[in-house]
């Protein structure tokens, strides 16, 4: 009889539970709404974002309540008390980061709460903030006491949990399966919305979204110029129309864009790129070269938007609103022939849309193996060029390699640097010698460096060196163990070893020099812009970057993007994003602690980071 006393205080103490956070529902449902003060919604954007809210914000509570519960049956009180306060802290982020998204832009993560409140002043705050960031605190901290109270009053239906369970389970479904053919179908009424949800990361594809996509009623969206082209897009970018003054006769350079997919920066030399080595005392080389990403999307997109990574999210949810980057819809209104070779996933990645909207790319290469198809793609691109020869139009081509990319491969008489062997990371350690490794690296990046060779030797005797644009660089770099982290690779940290990387821009009649200043690739559109196209825009107008070959004497940090986080490099230090955690380190050691930086810089990076987003209100 006391057992099942107790197992019933012990059921109605977890309905009691699940009864508060029905409550909040409504809360959390009105707080995440203000973040949509911006947007005009429709039925269908209503229906996704109220499934977002319950299954997507709702939900891992209810798992977070259920697991508490699971371990409360002694401690009930305490179990009250613990859940009581996850569920105030999480309705006081919600809440102030709505109220800061608003002003900023930004969603808050515990970086920006570090340093603001370290120094108020430097950020241009009150010193109020904290009193009135204290005044919210209570004032959550009273309605939540209310909203527990009020839960132990209210009649609980009997088959509330199932039915609350069940609602969220459903919501979490639905939301997911509106956003996935969304994504593959680039309806911009749901896609957009992304960047305004504080830490959502939906899911994005599905091998049925096409097959079952068609049972929805989402498509791509047409827009006219008369209508308000902005009315779901989070983005202002560029902030002015761009404007270009060329005379009538100048001839515009072919351009030319060769990635090595993971080139180290301290491998591009003599012995393992020779070829690139030797256009190198020919060309501008950049020896303190940042990729905008420790990752393929990151690093290809701030190279062909000139803007940080941080804003990909916002860039591939209104892609159709956007069309494409400034760099490349000035090659289009200057009628460039454009070729893109890439077999790296583009069109599911969506770089495809967001970046080479409208553009073939082209992925198909004879080969079984990254060596036959890499030696075909060159192939491909030499046969382009010598069609291109007598043509009345200037051309674009981007040639992404793939033999360097783990595992590396590359064909018996390029393996030059012995031993060499495969790495098998689930057996690599801290104490692994990385020399095998980086050897069988080596020939891979040697293999492709005589590839770019034999292209370089073809353009030459066409005798298109004269008129063409060669950039060769990379996505990011490689890191083998460099700081005796076990660290392998790339995309899981922000040292030197996998965002430092080599960057050759080949200028026809440009006189050959080393520069030694900081660069980023977000750099690279501003200077094509200005210099070959004649842009008179500000450089704030469409990029976050510089002209590369104007000496930078600022003290300049840098935003580097990832898979799902971001990082900050102000000097030698390296600051890693995540909502809920800083990682602090310095740039050539991950095992080092990295200083704090200035609230100056700090101010920057804010602005940087802020600067596209739509600040206007449409209601």
């Amino acid at each position: 009889m006391n057992f099942r006393h107790l197992l019933r205080k012990y059921i109605d103490l977890y309905r009691y539970l699940v009864m508060a956070l029905v409550l909040n529902v409504p809360l959390i449902y009105f707080i995440l709404l203000l973040d949509m003060r911006r947007v005009d919604l429709t039925f269908l954007t209503w229906i996704y974002l109220s499934c977002v809210f319950i299954g997507y914000y709702v939900l891992p509570l209810l798992f977070i309540v259920t697991i508490i519960f699971l371990f409360s049956f002694v401690f009930r009180r305490l179990a009250i008390i613990f859940i009581g306060t996850i569920i105030t802290i999480y309705i006081y982020y919600l809440l102030i980061d709505s109220l800061a998204y608003n002003m900023t832009r930004i969603h808050i993560n515990l970086f920006w709460l570090e340093w603001i409140f370290t120094d108020l002043a430097g950020f241009g705050l009150p010193p109020n903030t904290v009193r009135n960031v204290l005044l919210v605190l209570l004032v959550v901290i009273v309605v939540e006491v209310g909203v527990f109270m009020a839960a132990r009053k209210l009649k609980k239906p009997k088959h509330l949990v199932l039915t609350f369970s069940l609602l969220t389970i459903l919501a979490f479904g639905v939301s997911q399966v509106i956003h996935i053919v969304a994504y593959q179908k680039n309806d911009d009424r749901i896609t957009s919305l992304t960047p305004y949800l504080p830490v959502y990361v939906p899911i994005i594809s599905h091998k049925n979204a096409v097959k079952y996509g068609g049972l929805l009623p989402l498509g791509e969206s047409k827009y006219d110029e008369a209508s308000n082209k902005n009315q779901y897009g989070s983005l202002n970018y560029p902030l002015n129309e761009m404007k270009y003054n060329m005379s009538a006769d100048k001839k515009l350079p072919n351009i030319v864009i060769i990635f090595l997919e993971g080139w180290r920066f301290d491998m591009m030399n003599e012995k393992v790129t020779p070829n690139i080595y030797a256009l190198s005392k020919k060309s501008s080389v950049f020896l303190k070269h940042f990729s905008s990403g420790n990752s393929t999307i990151a690093g290809t997109f701030g190279f062909f938007y000139g803007i940080d990574p941080t804003y990909w999210t916002a860039v591939k949810a209104n892609n159709v609103l956007i069309d494409n980057s400034v760099f490349i819809d000035a090659l289009k209104n200057n009628h460039y022939t454009f070729v893109i070779y890439a077999k790296s996933n583009f069109e599911r990645h969506k770089i495809k849309d967001a970046v080479f909207r409208g553009i073939k790319v082209h992925k198909s290469f004879a080969g079984k193996t990254k060596v036959e198809q890499d030696r075909d793609m060159t192939q491909q691109l030499i046969s382009f060029v010598c069609k291109q020869k007598d043509s009345a139009h200037p051309f674009m081509a981007f040639a992404f390699y793939k033999s360097n990319h783990s595992p590396y491969m590359y064909p018996p008489e390029d393996s030059i640097f012995l031993p060499a062997k495969d790495l098998n990371l689930m057996f690599a350690t801290d104490n692994t010698d990385p020399a095998y490794y980086l050897n069988d690296y080596r020939n891979a990046t040697h293999y492709v460096d005589a590839l770019i060779g034999e292209f370089l030797k073809q353009l030459d005797s066409l005798g298109d060196m004269e008129n063409t644009l060669i950039i060769i660089t990379t996505d990011h770099g490689e890191e083998f163990n460099d700081n005796r982290a076990n660290y392998w690779g790339h995309g899981s940290n922000f040292t030197q070893f996998q965002t430092w990387v080599p960057l050759i821009f080949y200028v026809p009649d440009r006189e050959p020099q080393q520069i030694e200043y900081t660069t980023s690739h977000i750099d690279i559109v501003p200077t094509i812009l200005q210099k070959f196209f004649g842009c008179t825009n500000d450089i704030k107008d469409y990029s976050n970057g510089r002209n590369m070959f104007e000496k930078q004497m600022e003290l300049r940090p840098f935003v580097i993007g990832s898979y799902v986080n971001y990082a900050f490099i102000i000097e030698d230090n390296v600051y890693e994003i995540y909502p809920l955690y800083t990682r602090k380190y310095k740039l050539n050691d991950i095992r080092a602690k990295a200083s704090p930086p200035s609230p100056h810089l700090l101010k920057m990076i804010m602005e940087d980071i802020n600067h596209f987003y739509n600040k206007n209100t449409n209601n």
